[in-house]
């Protein structure tokens, strides 16, 4: 092979990279302030009273979420397991792999909801996103609801997050896990 042919060969996968293989996934380092937990209502609570022996001041949480762009104008957002304590009620759900963005043509929002029976109890997270690109900013917003004997009191908080895009290798390795 002379120069010119590697020349147009290594030209010819460079542009058939660029344009065949699409936006890749974004990875983002998210902050999520957890003071509201901190500060819900008495009425999350069995006694009616929120404690008062434990407070934390001046920290968020760190998280790690991917998005990337799928099919009909779709995201998907991965985000791990949802785990947090609505007073004396747990907002905890197995995400699984990836949340599917739901039709909302204004924001970007993925809604993810486990229902358990009894008691009949219905956990849900709701990630919006006011914000996407370099900097990713929105609200996470928890909701705890039961009826029925043995149900820890109903609950909602709205958690603020921020985050920035990291600048990763889009290398992506596939392996195959399927049971």
């Amino acid at each position: 092979m002379n120069l010119r042919s590697t020349i147009w060969a290594v030209a010819a996968l460079m542009a058939g990279g660029m344009m065949g293989c699409g936006k890749q996934p974004s990875y983002y380092r998210v902050a999520i302030d957890t003071a509201p937990l901190s500060n819900l209502p008495p009425s999350c609570y069995r006694s009616g009273t929120p404690p008062t022996d434990d407070t934390t001041s001046n920290v968020v949480t760190v998280d790690q979420w991917v998005i990337w762009d799928g099919v009909d104008d779709r995201k998907y957002l991965q985000t791990g397991d949802i785990s947090y304590p609505l007073g004396d009620a747990q907002v905890t759900i197995t995400a699984g792999d990836a949340i599917v963005s739901s039709a909302d043509k204004d924001k970007t929002t993925f809604v993810v909801e486990r229902t358990r029976t009894n008691p009949s109890r219905s956990l849900r997270a709701t990630y919006t996103f006011d914000s996407l690109g370099q900097t990713a900013e929105g609200t996470l917003a928890l909701s705890y609801s039961c009826t029925g004997t043995g149900c820890d009191p109903n609950c909602d908080a709205s958690l603020h997050f921020v985050g920035r895009l990291l600048d990763v290798d889009p290398t992506l390795i596939v392996n195959n896990t399927a049971g």
